[in-house]
């Protein structure tokens, strides 16, 4: 790929920026204290799952974010024979999970670093009723240049939509000098492919095997170097 220097970095929240699994893990435990079901790890990992899996419908379009919001507790606790309340589940979860931002190594030295020379915006299909407490709560809605929720947008990501609706509110963009930071193949690598610009895919734990017919144009196992790839023609700082 040709190297260019980037000006608008459009960066996910959830396991991109904010560590969302610290914060699912907290939220549930709550939870399943609160109603009186043991929150074993064998629990907590069947729900993280059941839970991505609602969310990868969500972005095929399978479900709304209501049906998804509504009925994930009620779904999984029968998936599960677990007899508790799924309905009343469900704001204790958002209540417990809108409290928790933990971000993630080198994601505000990496914002530090962009300040000034390259635009920061947050793209997230969370919830705005959940995530805008957590992005005042890691001050990320004042270290960023703007972000942009999925339901406020009116679309989730991949939808070419979400993207051309968010960058409408983006003085002077540019789509050849954006780029797209996000840890999810099928929500913000496909977006940002879908809608034509070069994407990075954060991958950590190095899941990625190159075997996914969603290609990134770059790879990262930490933030760091997402500095080298936005200005690559200038000095490390930017």
């Amino acid at each position: 790929m040709k190297k260019k220097n980037y000006r608008f970095l459009l960066a996910d929240l959830d396991n991109t920026l904010l560590d969302f699994s610290a914060s699912e893990h907290y939220a549930l435990c709550r939870t399943l204290n609160d109603l009186g079901v043991t929150p074993d790890d064998e629990v907590t990992a069947a729900y993280s799952s059941y839970n991505d899996s609602l969310w990868k419908r969500l972005e095929r379009r399978e479900i709304t974010r209501n049906e998804l919001i509504r009925t994930r507790f009620t779904g999984f606790f029968e998936s599960r024979g677990i007899s508790a309340d799924g309905t009343a589940a469900a704001p204790l979860y958002e209540s417990y999970l809108s409290r928790s931002a933990v971000m993630i190594d080198g994601a505000e030295e990496l914002i530090g670093k962009c300040r000034g020379k390259v635009g920061v915006y947050i793209i997230s299909n969370g919830t705005a009723r959940v995530q805008l407490p957590r992005l005042a709560a890691s001050k990320l809605d004042k270290l960023c240049d703007g972000y942009f929720i999925s339901e406020l947008v009116g679309y989730s990501k991949p939808d070419v939509r979400f993207f051309e609706l968010t960058v409408q509110r983006l003085p002077g963009f540019e789509k050849e000098l954006a780029l797209v930071l996000g840890d999810s193949l099928s929500a913000d690598i496909a977006g940002g492919i879908a809608y034509g610009v070069d994407t990075c895919l954060y991958d950590p734990r190095g899941k990625y095997d190159g075997t996914s017919s969603i290609k990134p144009d770059y790879i990262v196992n930490d933030l760091a170097p997402v500095i080298d790839i936005l200005a690559p023609d200038r000095n490390p700082d930017l």
